[in-house]
């Protein structure tokens, strides 16, 4: 009798370890694959949110990505542009975007969204000035961070450092650089404008 209540608790102990090894199994091969999101699939994600307007999920989905990945340039320029979007902190947005140009000084993207931080601050006339340089790296940075959302082509970034060389007092470089606007895009509303007021 001892003897076949020994061999059914080895019975149940043997099935108990064999399903803990399955369970540990099953659940460690899971977390490898497809239900742990990486920081690229949060970027992206927060990307597809920002783009359809919904700024709180952009910037929920690139905070997530930045808790897997805090050396991920894109998701700190995401965390900006949404943070800029809501008008939530703007230190916190001219924060992320220079962690992004740190991190990638060719992602021209962050570089126009640090230049707007600056521009809209405008604390003193280094702003504008500093608004400009940001403008230049993003003009030389990797076009294929350009126009992704907020512009749509050169005409605007062009048109952007005319009004900043506007609000300086410097007239004749805003003028040029409004002429450079108009040249790639004669419809263009801030260079026209611009234009309006530079030939009263």
């Amino acid at each position: 009798m001892p003897s076949i209540t020994l061999k059914m608790t080895l019975h149940i102990i043997y099935a108990g370890i064999i399903v803990s090894c399955f369970l540990i199994q099953g659940g460690c091969s899971s977390d490898s694959e497809t239900d742990t999101p990486s920081a690229v699939n949060y970027t992206e994600s927060g990307w597809r949110s920002y783009n359809a307007g919904d700024y709180a999920q952009a910037l929920l989905s690139f905070e997530r990505a930045l808790n897997f990945d805090g050396t991920l340039a894109d998701a700190h320029n995401g965390v900006g542009w949404s943070h800029l979007s809501l008008s939530l902190n703007p230190t916190l947005a001219q924060e992320s975007f220079q962690n992004a140009v740190q991190l990638d000084a060719s992602n021209a993207d962050a570089w126009v969204g640090l230049a707007n931080v600056l521009y809209l601050r405008n604390k003193d006339i280094t702003d504008f000035r500093a608004a400009i340089r940001a403008i230049d790296n993003a003009l030389q940075g990797d076009a294929q961070y350009l126009f992704r959302h907020d512009y749509r082509s050169k005409a605007d970034l062009y048109a952007f450092k005319a009004s900043c060389y506007y609000y300086l007092g410097e007239i004749q470089s805003a003028r040029q650089e409004t002429g450079k606007a108009l040249q790639i895009d004669i419809t263009n509303r801030t260079a026209v404008s611009l234009q309006n007021l530079l030939n009263r």
